[in-house]
């Protein structure tokens, strides 16, 4: 983008944010909202999402949501995801002809539920279009039904390399005056398949340590300089997360290891358990990363790996799945370790229990973490600039 977004009459800018769902429980939908949380702080933003009963608006928080009432059905979304990574498998994907047939397919039952955004795009003639994820066709097809000459910043949500590279995505990277990164490996894999390196901005995300947290230890595991290991899986269940969780229990004995399951924490100790109901509350997993010894992430974020980022805040060093999105913050930050297999995993935490080992670790992380995440003003600041957008007042800093 070339030109700063503003209106003639020095009015705030009217910024609209075209996203499939407005949450926070996923990375997608979180930094979702950060991202329009920080444009909220020198526009005026507004949400448009293809959920709800029927078309209605509401404000929450500083955002103003148009709700379009036309939702858009999962099984959709899954048979896109399904067909992109079965198409990718097949090793055509990147050089595949795009037939109608087959955008037809990808698209369907995802296109007509945007149909009633351009009208409501064309009521508020918005200065800027923020459209999140980088398969949402149907929101482009709205924005330039609205204005083809609109300008549009992609919030791309590529956590999945396979569909960042698929061909019959590439109209919103083209169409986009700016394209929004969480992280720099997100970065990188959209500038070798899209080009445009000075387009493609890496913007982070805004997190902090919960000082709350460090008053008193989680009961279950107490002050032990325990291995925390999150697995997001169920207990019970044959994946491959609930087997390395057992090798490390079995491997050290004499360690206290936490395990943290979708339905139970399980603390072990010389071969005894202690169960406890599943940590469900962000702040219990915060308090859980801030007394670990280490935290062991089987299964991090796909887009920004938030829960290792948090432990790295509280100076807890990560081990981490090699290729997991997770890996730079480990890699980069020099606060952690990753491995490819389980004689990895057990060296890596090993090496991390040894004191000397485990402080630099510690504090490299704690430096990278602070500097590239722990910031709302330079997140802030991060966003703006990458949409042109110079911030002037705060109305959104407690709303991300």
């Amino acid at each position: 983008m070339t030109n700063s977004v503003h209106r003639p009459d020095s009015r705030r800018p009217a910024v609209a944010v075209l996203t499939a769902h407005w949450e926070t429980t996923s990375e997608a939908g979180w930094i979702t909202r950060q991202v329009a949380g920080a444009l909220a702080c020198s526009a005026d933003v507004h949400v448009i999402i293809p959920d709800g009963a029927g078309p209605a608006v509401a404000m929450d928080g500083v955002f103003s949501v148009h709700w379009l009432g036309t939702p858009i059905c999962p099984a959709a979304e899954l048979r896109r995801e399904l067909l992109v990574e079965g198409i990718s498998e097949t090793g055509t994907g990147g050089g595949l002809a795009m037939t109608p047939e087959l955008g037809a397919l990808l698209d369907e039952d995802l296109i007509e539920p945007w149909a009633g955004a351009a009208d409501v795009l064309t009521a508020l003639l918005p200065d800027l279009v923020v459209i999140a994820d980088h398969r949402n066709i149907g929101a482009l097809r709205a924005a330039d039904h609205h204005s083809p000459e609109v300008p549009v910043v992609l919030l791309a949500l590529g956590s999945d390399a396979r569909s960042l590279a698929f061909p019959h995505f590439d109209p919103l990277f083209d169409r986009a005056d700016t394209v929004l990164a969480a992280t720099e490996t997100e970065r990188s894999l959209i500038v070798q398949h899209h080009g445009s390196p000075g387009k493609v901005r890496r913007i982070g995300a805004a997190l902090a340590a919960n000082p709350s947290v460090l008053t008193e230890p989680n009961p279950w595991v107490g002050a032990t300089e325990y291995v925390l290991v999150l697995t997001g899986v169920d207990e019970e269940g044959e994946h491959e997360e609930n087997e390395l969780s057992r090798l490390l229990r079995v491997r050290f004995p004499d360690n206290p290891v936490g395990i943290a399951h979708n339905d139970a924490f399980c603390a072990w100790h010389e071969g005894r358990v202690t169960r406890g109901w599943p940590i469900e509350r962000s702040s219990d997993l915060d308090r859980l990363m801030a007394w670990a010894r280490v935290t062991v992430d089987l299964r991090p974020g796909r887009l920004l790996a938030r829960r290792c980022v948090t432990s790295l805040l509280f100076g807890t060093p990560i081990v981490v799945p090699e290729h997991s999105r997770a890996q730079e913050h480990a890699k980069r930050g020099g606060g952690g370790l990753w491995f490819s297999n389980p004689a990895d995993l057990a060296w890596c935490v090993e090496a991390l229990l040894e004191p000397s080992t485990r402080q630099l670790f510690s504090t490299q992380g704690r430096t990278y973490a602070e500097e590239e995440y722990g910031s709302t003003d330079a997140f802030i600041d991060r966003v703006g600039k990458a949409c042109d957008l110079v911030p002037t007042a705060e109305p959104a800093r407690n709303s991300t």
